[in-house]
């Protein structure tokens, strides 16, 4: 099964809450086991499975049916987020459930349960399952190909984290004759170090593109090849060093990741995690622009402003919103939650959840089709759409 991320605990809750709370154990166990059977059907057949994806919990999960979105404060969900935790916690899913069944839900918080929260803790700090099967995939690459064998030992296996690894692809693409290698290391470096959210959400980016994108099999491949996953993380990079306000340093990064991939993505715009850009060419992206969580978006999308006042005047695109190829939003608007934008499409005005809109000027032509539109990744207009 793909490593669990915060995606995956959100669906994983919805999933529960849409369920009784006496059935809340049993399909904790039953969700974990349909991705973990889907990512063994991916291995075997280099193909995502038709129904439950690529063996994340957040591509398995809209198949068990999925509450509407929650307050993430909210008790209910804390209490269904506690209950898949502690069954994911454990490598089987199985040992201590028949202990753990009896306790109501209540008592998440009793002495008796929070020794199963802790050592979970424990074993997310100690164990990187991303990186671990980078480096696998590494050393397996290096078996089939022997002649990348330096390329692969210099970028992941000489390194001893994701972070390192990371910072060196990033300081390496991004080196010029006016900037050394050297100095973009040391800066990503203390980037990654000082704030690590910074590689939270490029883990949870590496594994959205390997779930979504029918081309990438391994995690290596974006870390590696896939531009549009390099350049968001460097624009990661560019939007700390703007928060840290060092603004000419950030400006010089976005110029670099314009002129080595063809994305422009300004350093003070904020984006989410869980980012998908498939093909990634002619990207931009303005000062203002905000971007939610799991999108997904295809190559010469505009976040766009009107007019040159120095204000508010970009997109504000919400989570799970699938953006079509050359489509173009335009202006101070709100793309609604799990929406879906078709391609070539241009959007002036403001798009409620859920919907699909085409056309130019855009309207909308229907529903979004499914829960998770970014993720599912479906394009078409059927015969019920406008």
């Amino acid at each position: 099964m793909l490593p669990l991320l915060a995606a995956d605990l959100d669906m994983a809750a919805r999933v529960l809450l849409a369920r009784p709370k006496g059935d809340w154990f049993s399909t904790a166990r039953h969700l974990l086991v349909t991705a973990r059977w889907a990512d063994r059907h991916r291995r075997r057949t280099g193909r995502l499975h038709p129904r439950f994806g690529s063996g994340s919990v957040m591509a398995a999960a809209p198949e068990f049916g999925l509450a509407p979105l929650p307050d993430h404060a909210t008790p209910a969900f804390c209490e269904a987020l506690a209950v898949f935790c502690l069954i994911a916690s454990e490598p089987t899913g199985q040992r201590g459930l028949s202990s753990l069944r009896k306790l109501p839900i209540c008592a998440m918080n009793s002495p008796k349960v929070r020794p199963a929260m802790a050592k979970l803790k424990t074993k997310i700090a100690k164990v990187d399952p991303v990186w671990d099967r980078i480096r696998t995939e590494a050393r397996d690459a290096i078996g089939d190909e022997p002649l990348m064998g330096a390329m692969l030992h210099q970028g992941i296996l000489h390194h001893a984290s994701f972070e390192r690894a990371l910072a060196y692809r990033i300081s390496m693409k991004l080196a010029s004759d006016e900037m050394s290698e050297q100095i973009l290391r040391e800066i990503a470096d203390g980037a990654f170090s000082e704030h690590p959210v910074l590689a939270e959400a490029a883990r949870a980016d590496l594994v959205a593109v390997l779930d979504r994108d029918p081309a990438c099999h391994r995690l290596i491949q974006p870390l590696l090849f896939f531009k549009g996953y390099q350049a968001v993380q460097a624009y990661r990079l560019a939007h700390w060093l703007w928060q840290e306000g060092r603004r000419d340093f950030a400006y010089f990064i976005q110029m670099r990741v314009s002129e080595v991939f063809g994305i422009d993505i300004h350093p003070a715009a904020r984006i989410g995690k869980g980012i998908m850009i498939d093909h990634a060419h002619s990207i931009v992206i303005g000062e203002t622009a905000v971007v939610g969580d799991n999108v997904s978006m295809l190559h010469s999308v505009t976040l766009g402003g009107t007019g040159k006042e120095d204000e508010d005047r970009h997109p504000k695109i919400g989570n799970g919103v699938l953006i079509g190829a050359g489509a173009k939003v335009l202006g101070n608007i709100k793309i609604g939650d799990n929406s879906r934008i078709a391609a070539g499409s241009v959007v002036l005005h403001d798009v409620p959840c859920c919907k699909t809109v085409a056309g130019v000027p855009a309207r909308i032509v229907g529903d979004a089709g499914c829960d998770q539109p970014s993720v599912v990744m479906d394009q078409i207009l059927h015969d019920d759409e406008g």
